[in-house]
């Protein structure tokens, strides 16, 4: 599963030996009508497995049929299927395939991968860690974001490799308004029944990408965009099986929840370029630090953010079973009061948790076997 244009087909074509996609008009019409046979039609003898089908939520007669070929052939991983839209999310779609069926999520790029260089663990590694002074952070130098041609690159044009590698940004732009309207047009109204025109929801994309980050608040967006609130919960459950959005629960007095959109270049274009320095640092967090997490094999994670009503303000927080680690961004290299405070405030809450203050300079600090404030190149 994943965002439009974050990779999927490129990475089946990869990994599968044969290559179907329900994009193409025959192979929908075929998987629609006769499921069994365009099944079979694709487990040749001797069948060349694995079997990729892209886009097989447009295809909801498909999944019984999966299910029962699957039952009837014991042989692990015979299909690759992918989807830009949750199966679970289309009423249409009523088999589940549960336990018979791994699923897993792309992410849109970090700067590492764009780079061609391993993808970076820091993270991890310093949730996992009984003490932050024994994880080697210093493999490179930091240079500051000011300096950071790659950073301050990635806050416009985001991970998706579909778009972000394009050079000249008038077709950058033709591409991204094109995704925007496929994304809004057609894989939203698959999973949410709503007759808004294309017009009112680019707005309402426009006002949710310029309030990212904030305690969701419906009033405030229904009185922005003239929608509903129940309607808006529709929608906003819809763009988030899309993967267009992401929320992110709140621990704390704070009872809403936030969230961020998918690739922070579709949000950098929605919001017209309006975030400060501020945002600019959460957004890099935000972006870089849940990789990871989701890409490392078994590990059941969470991502939330903590808040409460005194000020303390944690905004990327991860568990995974008892380890707890918090990310706090300051845009100054030493932690301001109010930054440690909140550190403060969120170890009394998770007693065990590691936090780390991030900064958008070059200085190392180690303040306890708990708590460091690096720079946040170093998870870039």
């Amino acid at each position: 599963f994943g965002h439009r244009q974050v990779g999927k087909t490129t990475l089946l074509e990869i990994l599968a030996r044969q290559y179907s996609t329900l994009d193409r008009v025959f192979d929908l019409n075929r998987a629609n009508e006769n499921p069994s046979d365009f099944l079979n039609s694709l487990y040749k003898d001797p069948p060349q497995t694995p079997i990729a089908i892209d886009e097989c939520q447009l295809a909801p007669p498909l999944f019984p049929e999966l299910k029962e070929f699957v039952r009837t052939h014991k042989e692990p991983g015979i299909f690759l299927l992918s989807g830009s839209v949750r199966f679970s999310s289309r009423k249409a779609i009523r088999e589940s395939l549960t336990g018979r069926i791994l699923t897993y999520e792309l992410l849109p790029f970090s700067i590492s991968e764009l780079e061609e260089k391993p993808i970076n663990r820091l993270a991890l590694d310093l949730m996992k860690c009984k003490d932050v002074s024994g994880v080697n952070f210093k493999k490179h130098g930091a240079v500051g974001l000011d300096h950071h041609a790659s950073a301050r690159k990635y806050l416009i044009s985001g991970g998706l490799p579909g778009l972000c590698f394009l050079r000249n940004q008038r077709d950058r732009k033709d591409l991204l308004d094109s995704q925007l309207n496929m994304i809004l047009d057609r894989d939203l109204r698959l999973v949410c029944d709503t007759d808004l025109p294309l017009s009112r929801l680019l707005i309402l994309a426009q006002v949710l990408a310029q309030n990212q980050n904030s305690p969701l608040n419906l009033s405030e967006i229904s009185r922005k965009t003239r929608i509903s609130q129940p309607t808006l919960r529709k929608i906003l459950a819809g763009l988030e099986s899309i993967f267009f959005l992401r929320m992110l629960r709140c621990e704390g007095t704070e009872s809403r929840p936030v969230y961020f959109l998918e690739d922070q270049g579709e949000a950098h274009y929605l919001a017209g370029g309006r975030f400060d320095a501020s945002d600019d640092l959460v957004r890099l967090a935000y972006a870089h630090l849940r990789i990871p997490f989701a890409y490392e094999p078994g590990l059941s994670f969470e991502c939330f953010q903590y808040r409460m009503q005194g000020g303390a303000y944690v905004p990327l927080c991860f568990q995974s079973g008892h380890d707890v680690i918090g990310f706090i961004c300051s845009l100054e290299e030493s932690p301001s009061l109010s930054a440690i405070r909140s550190a403060g405030s969120f170890q009394k809450k998770f007693p065990r948790a590691k936090v780390i203050h991030l900064h958008p300079g070059k200085k190392v600090t180690i303040l306890s076997a708990r708590e460091a404030s690096l720079p946040v190149e170093f998870f870039l």
